[in-house]
């Protein structure tokens, strides 16, 4: 079965990235198999040549993309060799791969060397073999809704806000030791916030916690 698939990052599966998700639902219409491809490592993290905070970490990622309607999760493992693939390399080298129906992606999506392939080109290029949809942004206060933007609310300590534009509660993956959380997923820098963990209601003081050391702990904003 053919699928319908968006494509992205997804860091943090935020309204803007719902869009795309619930698109992708509605148009497969259990017609077509649903699917996201996303990348990991991040290609962010690929540049940058270290580790990077994320909203969310590849498993929560796919938590929420299956709890969307998603069937199908397809990861390009992105790598320094691949961010050297040309546009047209891509499309061919995954893109063309996929069974795909239809690819839907957001305006600003960005691809192959140095981001020399957008939306635009997607649409018109005749080396694809798939039909592409290209979905507008969606704004807070006229400007886009995206992770980095949800990131700084978070370490500003405006949970309140970050939750509204992800549109669910911000949870971490975390471990406890000495009181201290460590994670991959971004945190608040200052500040004492009420929180879930493993369902048990405590305060998270300045990245600290009142709670036995573990190595697997949710810890979910309130």
């Amino acid at each position: 079965m053919k699928r319908i698939a968006c494509i992205g990052n997804f860091d943090g599966v935020h309204q803007g990235h719902q869009l795309l998700i619930n698109r992708v639902v509605e148009l497969a219409a259990d017609k077509f198999t649903t699917a996201v491809i996303t990348f990991d490592p991040d290609p962010e993290t690929v540049f940058a040549r270290k580790k990077i905070e994320h909203l969310t970490t590849l498993k929560q990622k796919k938590e929420y993309f299956y709890s969307m309607g998603i069937e199908e999760v397809i990861v390009i493992p992105f790598s320094e060799e691949i961010s050297y693939f040309s546009k047209e390399k891509f499309i061919e080298s995954f893109l063309n791969s996929f069974n795909l129906d239809t690819l839907i992606c957001g305006r600003d999506y960005r691809f192959g060397h140095r981001g020399e392939g957008n939306s635009d080109y997607l649409v018109n290029t005749t080396k694809k073999n798939f039909k592409v949809e290209v979905l507008e942004h969606v704004l807070y206060n006229n400007e886009k809704i995206s992770s980095t933007m949800i990131s700084n609310l978070i370490k500003e300590g405006n949970l309140d806000l970050a939750k509204e534009l992800l549109n669910h509660d911000y949870h971490i993956e975390a471990s406890v030791l000495n009181k201290k959380v460590i994670t991959e997923n971004v945190l608040p820098l200052q500040g004492k916030y009420p929180v879930l963990v493993n369902s048990e209601e405590l305060t998270l003081d300045n990245e600290t916690i009142d709670y036995p050391d573990k190595k697997k702990v949710r810890i979910v904003f309130r």
